[in-house]
């Protein structure tokens, strides 16, 4: 095995592993952490190995990332046990990622701003080897970060070739965190001794205020979906529970109960967050006049203590009177202390923070934080990290770095886990640039999903087998389904976009049908319009609201017949009318409205505010599209609101604007910086209708500016499905 060969640098210690099996895993570890912790490593390294996956130890003092993907690369050269995964113990150099921020979920941030702030902390660097990078700089305040830039050239679709987590622990005042990654050692290894059969037979579930939109059908959406995804847990003698945040307040007690409860094997939060917090409650929504009055003065209570630093108290009371129309002394309350420590305690109720999570006992076994930031390994305490970190059973979570999309599917692939999958191999086939898995990805709960297949092996060692997942395209359990569908797509199945379209048009299960979907759409938009079509109005609530954002970025004509059709079928679901209020303006204003008329000839129509809301979104979008066009003809015009203008067309991708965007592309007489902009922009039509339009006209630019050269080709390659 590669394990074996010994390399040049001196400093460098490698383990080989004590048993062969037909895939193997490695663990990367600082010198100094496998100093401290040396016994304990070494017996999570048996505990992997007992465990049926031969595991490689490399320990040395990493001084870039360069030299530890080189090693995984090797390793997973080798044809005899190729690498399936790794882990990074300590402190392990971090890739902090620039000019791929389409590859996250939801991340739009200046380059120009903070590097520390505007990078993305990703191991997609280590686990997906198509991704290709040029190295900028070291960080000067934290050697552990290294920047680097995707390549023009490189691949600009993810395909994680192995999966990868993080075990950094947490850094905290009065705790030594090297005692700190010592205990979860040991408590894994005593969790996979003690408790190896333990199977998923309990899921808890809860969300956050304002996620969603707080949208009830949503809600409702998923918890089918799980019916289907993990049957088992809807049987006799399992568990299911569904938290809602307005169920009790505060629910960050509630919530604090479940997660340290020793039954519980998932926890799935959804809900917004920060690196340190999850956010779970606002304020109570009051039911009666005096609670109504006391809301108001919680407000400004708390938000005139700091306009009157500015102004004064005085000042700022009369101000905030006048503003809402309230009796000075609702105001005055705000500078009283007794009720500024009350307001403070609620505050500090509504929201779980590291600090409440480190004396707790975690022992949901694995943890998913939907949210902002929650996996931020890269910040000396961050929140995924303070659950797997604190005493308890908790062995694994996973976040995001930077913050993320609200309308994503989180819950893609979670039957496979009662299936027995690895969580890494769980989080390498639903990951974004920005998603991480914080503690063991070798952990693995029993099947109890009958599958009638080893899900582990058949994805290392099927790998593109087109016969092995054709034949799993009949499989009882709908997640296998769907994964077979993805084996497929990565292996380059011929007739994959038929397949697909069929796929949708005959399967019963809701998530066939979205892994179908978004294969489709994301790689075929050309050939995706007749399922994107009858999408909008699938009976899967997420389906239908990941069509509509689908159908927005697509902007084919052909799709404004269905789009208005929903709208009228389904203009009363909070989140799905969202989208539809993002997406209207891809469309000619003109064929909306007259399609809104046609469809509304021969109804009967009780109230018209989903039509009177219809006509005034579409009217608004294109005050805006105009006014947008103006300012980007408009020479006069700043560079800084120009660019920041069309930055906005990367999340709403409009056809109306690409002419536009193509002339100051080419117009030399155009700044750099806004002609980068509008070459930047046009990457993120990558599955609208008229891609191809887009790249033909972007290979007639010619310039010498090596910057406009390298966004040209990587806005090609983009469009082009590279």
């Amino acid at each position: 095995m590669f394990c074996a060969i010994a390399l040049s640098v001196s400093a460098q210690r490698i383990i080989k592993p004590k048993v062969k099996t037909p895939s193997s895993f490695a663990i990367f570890i600082d010198q100094k952490s496998y100093d401290k912790t040396e016994a304990a490593v070494n017996e999570y390294k048996a505990s992997i190995e007992a465990d049926g996956l031969a595991t490689c130890l490399l320990v040395d003092d990493w001084k870039s990332p360069e030299p530890i993907k080189e090693q995984i690369k090797r390793l997973y050269a080798d044809k005899k046990s190729p690498l399936e995964g790794c882990v990074f113990i300590g402190d392990i150099p971090i890739p902090m990622i620039r000019d791929a921020q389409y590859l996250t979920s939801a991340f739009k941030m200046n380059q120009t701003r903070d590097w520390k702030e505007s990078s993305v902390a990703s191991d997609r660097f280590y686990d997906d080897f198509d991704l290709t990078f040029d190295f900028l700089k070291q960080d000067a305040d934290i050697p552990l970060y290294f920047y680097y830039s995707l390549r023009p050239d490189s691949h600009h679709q993810l395909s994680s070739d192995i999966y990868s987590a993080r075990i950094k622990p947490v850094e905290i005042e009065g705790e030594d965190k090297y005692v700190l990654l010592e205990r979860y050692l040991r408590k894994v290894v005593r969790e996979k001794k003690e408790n190896k059969g333990n199977t998923l037979d309990h899921l808890s579930m809860g969300r956050g205020h304002h996620y969603n939109s707080q949208d009830r059908a949503a809600w409702a959406g998923e918890q089918m979906a799980l019916r289907e995804q993990m049957p088992q847990l809807f049987r006799p003698g399992n568990t299911v529970k569904f938290f809602d945040f307005d169920t009790m307040f505060p629910m960050k007690r509630i919530y604090l109960n479940e997660v340290q409860d020793e039954s519980v094997d998932v926890m799935l939060f959804h809900h917004h967050g920060a690196s340190d917090k999850q956010y779970i409650n606002g304020y109570p929504e009051a039911a009666n006049v005096d609670q109504n009055i006391e809301a108001v003065k919680v407000y400004l209570r708390s938000k005139i203590p700091a306009r009157a630093k500015k102004i004064g108290k005085e000042e700022a009371i009369k101000e905030f009177a006048e503003r809402f129309n309230v009796p000075a002394n609702w105001c005055e309350g705000s500078f009283d202390p007794a009720l500024q420590e009350k307001d403070s305690i609620n505050n500090e109720l509504m929201d779980i923070h590291t600090y409440d999570i480190h004396p707790l006992h975690p022992n949901a076994r694995f943890i998913l934080f939907d949210a902002c930031y929650n996996g931020s390994f890269y910040e000396k305490d961050y929140l995924a990290g303070s659950y797997i970190f604190a005493d308890g059973k908790t062995i694994a979570t996973i976040g995001g770095t930077v913050n993320a999309l609200q309308d994503k599917w989180p819950d893609e692939f979670v039957g496979l886990l009662a299936a027995g999958i690895r969580i890494g191999q769980f989080n390498r086939y639903t990951g974004y640039l920005e998603s991480h898995l914080i503690g063991d990805p070798t952990f693995r709960f029993k099947d109890n999903s009958h599958i009638g297949f080893d899900i582990n092996n058949a994805i290392v060692l099927h790998r593109g087998d087109v016969s092995f997942w054709r034949e799993k395209l009949n499989h009882a359990l709908p997640d296998v389904q769907a994964m077979a569908l993805r084996q497929l797509h990565e292996a380059n199945y011929q007739d994959m976009p038929k397949l697909l379209e069929e796929t949708y048009f005959n399967s019963d299960f809701f998530v066939v049908r979205l892994e179908a979907l978004r294969l489709l759409a994301r790689n075929y938009p050309e050939q995706s319009i007749p399922v994107l079509k009858a999408a909008l109005n699938d009976s899967y609530e997420l389906v239908r609201r990941l069509a509509s954002e689908m159908v927005e970025r697509n902007a084919s004509p052909e799709l404004i017949e269905d789009l208005v059709a929903s709208v009228l079928l389904r203009g009363h679901e909070e989140r799905l009318r969202f989208r539809y209020e993002q997406g209207l303006g891809s469309f000619d204003t003109e064929s909306l409205l007259k399609e809104m008329d046609k469809q509304l000839v021969g109804k009967y129509i009780y109230s018209d505010t989903i039509v009177k809301n219809f006509r005034r979104n579409v009217n608004r979008e294109q005050t805006r599209l105009n006014e947008d066009l103006t300012e980007l003809n408009d020479r006069s015009a700043k560079d800084k609101a120009v660019i920041s203008t069309i930055g906005v067309y990367r999340n709403h991708p409009k056809p109306q604007i690409v002419e536009t965007l193509l002339k100051i592309a080419a117009d030399e007489s155009r700044s750099l910086e806004v002609r980068f902009s509008a070459i930047h922009t046009l990457g993120w039509y990558d599955t609208s209708y008229i891609r191809a339009d887009i790249v033909k006209h972007l290979q007639t630019i010619s310039t010498n500016e090596a910057s406009l050269k390298s966004e040209i080709e990587r806005t090609i390659n983009r469009l082009s499905g590279k």
